[in-house]
């Protein structure tokens, strides 16, 4: 009984740990935009989205806001979000592309990071 305990218990480990690796896609896509970019996909009404687009523009980053209630903007997100391997049925707001990288509520440091990173290149 305790080995089957033990067998689930890591699992349910090894899960939530590739639940949380799979937030970020370090592996990138192709970018959108020839220069440095980053694209909030998010909604007017979303407190976490609206408090990102006012960070970066704080740290002088004007990044393109696009609203996913709006077709066009979800079906582009789903597909960058596909190819990059995430799941596109349940994802918490705002979903950000820097430079071809899709991360999922982001902290602005990890924006602030992927953006620079592709600067320096």
């Amino acid at each position: 009984m305790k080995k089957i305990l033990f067998l689930i218990a890591m699992c349910a480990a090894g899960y939530y740990a590739w639940q949380a690796l799979s937030r970020t896609n370090a592996s990138g896509l192709e970018p959108l935009y020839d220069e440095p970019y980053v694209v909030v996909y998010g909604r007017d009404r979303c407190v976490l989205t609206q408090k990102c687009l006012q960070s970066l523009r704080a740290e002088g980053i004007d990044a393109v806001y696009q609203i996913i209630d709006e077709r066009e903007a979800a079906d582009e997100l789903h597909e960058r979000m596909q190819e990059a391997g995430l799941n596109t049925r349940s994802y918490g707001l705002p979903v950000v592309d820097v430079n071809g990288r899709i991360f999922i509520r982001p902290a602005l440091a990890a924006i602030l990071e992927a953006y620079n990173d592709y600067q320096e290149q």
